[in-house]
């Protein structure tokens, strides 16, 4: 089995990671912060960003940014 074919069965972490703080911070009513989150989210989903975690919170550790 090749490496890529193995990547393909690896649930991306961080994009679950992300899903669970954006809950977690609406349902503690921080409307603010989950929104946030979960701008930060999209903007990684869409792969303008990567997200990693430093204690359990995320920070952008990239931006990607196109070339006009």
């Amino acid at each position: 089995m090749t490496e890529e074919n193995d990547n393909d069965n690896v649930a991306d972490f961080t994009a679950y990671k992300m899903r669970s703080i954006v809950e977690h911070l609406a349902t503690m009513g921080r409307i603010d912060l989950a929104h946030g989150m979960q701008l930060a989210l999209d903007q990684y989903l869409l792969g303008n960003i990567d997200i990693g975690f430093k204690d359990g919170m995320p920070y952008v550790s990239e931006v990607y940014v196109e070339d006009t």
